[in-house]
């Protein structure tokens, strides 16, 4: 099916078409355009994952976004759900990116949520149930499970639970064992391989086609993409600038700095006369 005429897209736009005509469940914006498009399939692969009972999604937000201070680290969560009248939240998110900072990663994301949800005249108490899953076409721990689900523990007591109300799991599409129930794992096999093996995953699928097919879900993927790429090279050239100053600092000529970060000249000397000025490296535009 043709989305679009490709003599009215710029070069840029075709790459982008021809990426997306490419991408898989494994895309975090398939990945969370599929979910936003069926709240209640998100409900059900939650309670298949969970086992547990979830009456109503209030709330569901793809792409959320969360800081603590404007000077931290932001995080963009891919699928973000409330269920209000159990004081629960889920967040889900597909890692594809095998590195060793998931744990960490987890970690913050849980600090962050719980931010957000605690207003300032709230109590400790009020902090609901908060589960987190990441969703991993690997096995982060080399155990060969599919899934690997993390409470908080005492060391001393390996029983006693800290009663925290969180909950951490990683899936593993490669695992090996015979530790999840039949749905689960033809949803993991889905997203390792696109295969289709039940009525739940056949359900899932038809969604991504249809999220595929859409013409406002690829605009909207295009100026996803583009705003990205414009914020990495920004962030290149921010680290080029910031490589330059120091430089500028210790007394290295213009033309050594210009081969190295690859500044043009002019800026380098506009880097220059800031320093002379005065201004503050968080200040240079």
């Amino acid at each position: 099916m043709k989305i679009f005429s490709e003599e009215n897209l710029s070069a840029e736009e075709k790459v982008l078409l021809k990426k997306w005509q490419s991408l898989t469940i494994q895309n975090n914006f398939i990945f969370s355009k599929t979910f936003e498009s069926s709240p209640e399939l998100c409900r059900r692969l939650l309670e298949k994952i969970l086992k547990i009972k979830i009456k109503r999604i209030r709330y569901i937000e793809r792409e959320k976004v969360l800081e603590s201070r404007t000077d931290s680290k932001g995080i963009r969560l891919d699928v973000y759900v409330e269920e209000k009248t159990a004081n629960r939240s889920f967040n889900i998110e597909m890692q594809v990116a095998n590195s060793d900072n998931l744990a960490k990663r987890i970690r913050y994301y849980q600090a962050l949520i719980d931010m957000d949800k605690l207003k300032r005249s709230q109590f400790y108490c009020d902090l609901g149930e908060s589960y987190i899953i990441f969703v991993c076409p690997f096995d982060l721990f080399g155990k060969g499970k599919h899934m690997y689900t993390f409470k908080e523990t005492c060391a001393e007591v390996p029983n006693l639970l800290l009663g925290d109300g969180t909950t951490k799991i990683f899936f593993n599409t490669k695992g090996t064992a015979a530790d999840v129930d039949s749905d689960i794992k033809a949803f993991l096999d889905y997203v390792e391989s696109g295969i289709v093996e039940n009525d739940f995953v056949r359900e899932l699928d038809e969604i991504v086609k249809i999220v595929k097919s859409n013409r406002m879900a690829v605009k909207e993927f295009m100026t996803y993409e583009m705003t990205l790429r414009e914020r990495e090279l920004r962030g290149i050239n921010q680290e080029k600038e910031r490589t330059a100053l120091r430089m500028l600092e210790e007394g290295t000529s213009l033309d050594f700095i210009h081969r190295m970060t690859e500044l043009s000249i002019e800026r380098i000397k506009k880097l220059a006369e800031q320093i002379k000025s005065g201004v503050n490296r968080k200040e240079i535009d």
